[in-house]
């Protein structure tokens, strides 16, 4: 793998993680931008490991402390190079409770539609 390859993996672990813990605090895309004093776009391509450039130090540990969390979790990326590492285990964990979140934002939907339809 090439240095520009191994850049980018980095970088989408980072952009996994922030995306995963801003999602863990309910916040959006577009609520996370602005505690951090960027565009929502910028954002997006960040989480996704899409931005055109590497993250900067500073804006990590503003993302950082937006999330409430230590910056190492963020940056630790020993897994990444750590075989014995079940990467895969993790990223399954995390993909379980994005769709148990989704799952219980649909249970909401309904109660509130149902609310808003005993209302009527």
């Amino acid at each position: 793998m090439s240095n520009k390859d191994d850049l980018q993996a980095e970088l989408k672990c980072i952009g996994f993680r922030i995306a995963y813990f801003r999602k863990l605090n309910e916040m959006t895309q577009a609520e996370l931008a602005e505690k951090v004093h960027i565009n929502k776009n910028y954002l997006s391509h960040i989480e996704s490991g899409s931005a055109n450039k590497a993250i900067s130090l500073p804006l990590l540990i503003r993302i950082a402390k937006a999330l409430d969390i230590n910056l190492s979790i963020l940056t630790d990326l020993s897994d990444l190079n750590d075989p014995k590492k079940e990467i895969r285990e993790q990223l399954d964990d995390m993909k379980a409770i994005f769709n148990e979140m989704k799952e219980f934002n649909a249970e909401l939907d309904k109660m509130i539609a149902d609310i808003d339809s005993k209302n009527k």
